[in-house]
């Protein structure tokens, strides 16, 4: 489907949804967005229900945003570096991933699921919101793939219980798949590559730790067909190119 066909089918859209697409907030913290700032449309105050229109003017704290329905999908990749959040704001302690990739001149950087603050590797982003949905939501079935080391004793029974199933929280997590980087040896350290097809919090240490294994060391290299490059050093960034993006969306089978 055309950028055209598509405008013909979707002419207006809610604000609400509209304002979550380009990331001002998510779909759940719309509420809180109109009860925190002032939301104009068109100079008049806006309701989260009300409809937009491409070349609308939609003023967000003093700020005109110009309506755009279909804007154009991009995607930028991170190398987030331990130490940092995963957060629009930094802590007092650690630095927000946002202050080391491009701002955007219209809307914002949509983050593709979360890092926790030890753990390294790759970030995805996009403006477009349906297609971060998209990505992140469990019906997708789009795998994760992560390089761990992994403190103390392996068995097979332990590596069989990952691979089945384990309770966490009351719910089963488990890895898809599960392989050595190295025969296991007397260290006490091992490295695996470990796959699985959900993003909850903390998810990849949580398996380990329920059988008695620690991981001190966690890097995602992998989300879905988008891998890190290895020459993509820890801080680094890259912006997908117009031919990229199009083979992504093809290759996922989504807009």
């Amino acid at each position: 489907m055309n950028q055209q066909s598509k405008k013909l089918q979707n002419p207006k859209e809610k604000v609400s949804k509209y304002l979550a697409n380009i990331g001002f907030a998510s779909r759940r913290g719309i509420a809180n967005l109109f009860s925190e700032k002032t939301i104009l449309l068109n100079g008049k105050k806006a309701k989260q229900t009300d409809l937009l229109t491409d070349g609308d003017t939609l003023t967000i704290d003093g700020e005109d945003h110009i309506v755009d329905l279909n804007p154009e999908t991009e995607v930028l990749i991170y190398h987030k570096p331990t130490g940092q959040v995963c957060s629009n704001v930094p802590t007092e302690k650690n630095d927000s991933v946002f202050s080391h990739i491009p701002p955007r001149k219209k809307g914002k950087w949509i983050m593709v699921g979360r890092l926790d603050v030890n753990t390294s590797g790759l970030l995805v982003f996009s403006n477009n919101g349906d297609f971060v949905n998209f990505l992140s939501h469990p019906s997708s079935r789009i795998d994760r793939e992560y390089l761990c080391r992994v403190y103390g004793d392996i068995t097979d029974k332990k590596i069989e219980n990952v691979m089945k199933g384990v309770n966490i929280n009351g719910e089963k997590s488990s890895f898809s798949d599960v392989v050595a980087v190295k025969k296991i040896s007397k260290s006490k350290n091992h490295w695996f590559y470990v796959c699985l097809f959900t993003g909850k919090n903390r998810e990849v240490r949580k398996i380990w730790s329920s059988q008695k294994l620690t991981v001190n060391r966690l890097m995602r290299l992998r989300y879905g067909p988008i891998i890190m490059p290895e020459n993509l050093k820890p801080g680094g960034w890259k912006k997908f190119s117009k031919n990229e993006v199009n083979k992504l969306q093809n290759l996922l089978k989504v807009q």
